[in-house]
């Protein structure tokens, strides 16, 4: 099965594929600081440097088979960037990402001469391949910590989402930025629609895209990554086939976690095995039963 969906198209794997999402924006800074530029809405000649604080050992990752989600970027040594493709639909996400930023400005403070006026900001993308809030779909927002009249509290937490399903809600300031052109770039599924954006950043991003392409080790890292999505979308039809609906998220949530931590083998054997399923299941109800309830 996997080896006839690998055939088809193979010359072409999407920026929603997180192996080729962080191949892509760790090697070719051109195309980072164009979508950095973007999501912050600040001119690339204003960005300052960015660095990414996260780059993949290639060889290390590839061998262990990891799954990397996420790009880490520190701009102008005074800002932190942690930028995410969200393709899978996952319970609890908000706190997710409300614990993983928390959890950054926690290890800022754990440095030696800490000083609490030099905290930085942490901002959180999200890139998400379906809506996460339907009852207030946006193609792009940015959310921060204000009171009821809209006074800003703090700006060291932000959380900007970008929801790829709502591209005719982008505002004229959303084109003008870049970002629809970079979320055309996220949602194109071949070559040919991917070399009509007229974007700079986009064009390095697709230069990029075919380099890695054209690597037999990196070719299989991002197939790899694909094959982790498809056993994953097997569960959960695996689950619903199953008559458990009721517990799909559930099952999405742990599936996710195991992804995000690198736990291949696991993913694959639940998914073929019920009685290790249950298992994992029982296991990670009881290590969140507080997010659940």
């Amino acid at each position: 099965m996997y080896e006839e969906i690998l055939q088809e198209n193979w010359s072409f794997e999407p920026l929603t594929n997180d192996g080729m999402f962080h191949l892509v924006f760790i090697n070719n800074k051109k195309a980072l600081r164009s979508l950095v530029s973007a999501l912050i809405n600040i001119p690339e000649s204003e960005l300052g440097d960015t660095e990414v604080l996260n780059p993949m050992q290639f060889s290390d990752a590839y061998n262990a088979k990891l799954t990397v989600l996420d790009l880490r970027v520190h701009l102008n040594n005074n800002t932190l960037l942690n930028i995410e493709i969200q393709v899978r639909r996952f319970q609890g996400w908000t706190n997710r990402t409300v614990v993983y930023t928390c959890r950054q400005i926690t290890e800022q403070s754990n440095r030696e001469e800490f000083d609490y006026k030099n905290l930085e900001p942490v901002i959180h993308v999200a890139i998400m391949d379906h809506t996460l809030f339907e009852d207030h779909r946006r193609f792009f927002a940015r959310y921060e910590v204000k009171d009821e009249e809209g006074y800003l509290y703090t700006d060291k937490i932000q959380f900007y989402v970008m929801d790829l399903k709502a591209i005719d809600e982008a505002s004229e300031e959303d084109r003008k930025s870049g970002l629809v052109e970079w979320a055309e770039a996220f949602k194109a599924r071949n070559w040919e629609q991917l070399g009509k954006i007229d974007n700079n950043g986009v064009k390095e991003a697709a230069k990029e895209m075919e380099a890695v392409m054209s690597s037999p080790e990196k070719r299989q890292f991002v197939w790899n990554s694909r094959l982790a999505q498809l056993d994953y979308r097997s569960q959960i039809n695996s689950a619903k086939s199953e008559g458990i609906e009721e517990g799909v998220d559930l099952l999405a949530s742990l599936m996710e976690e195991l992804y995000t931590l690198g736990k291949m083998e696991e993913a694959k054997r639940a998914t073929a095995d019920k009685a290790y399923r249950a298992k994992l299941l029982a296991q990670y109800k009881k290590n969140h039963s507080h997010e659940l309830t």
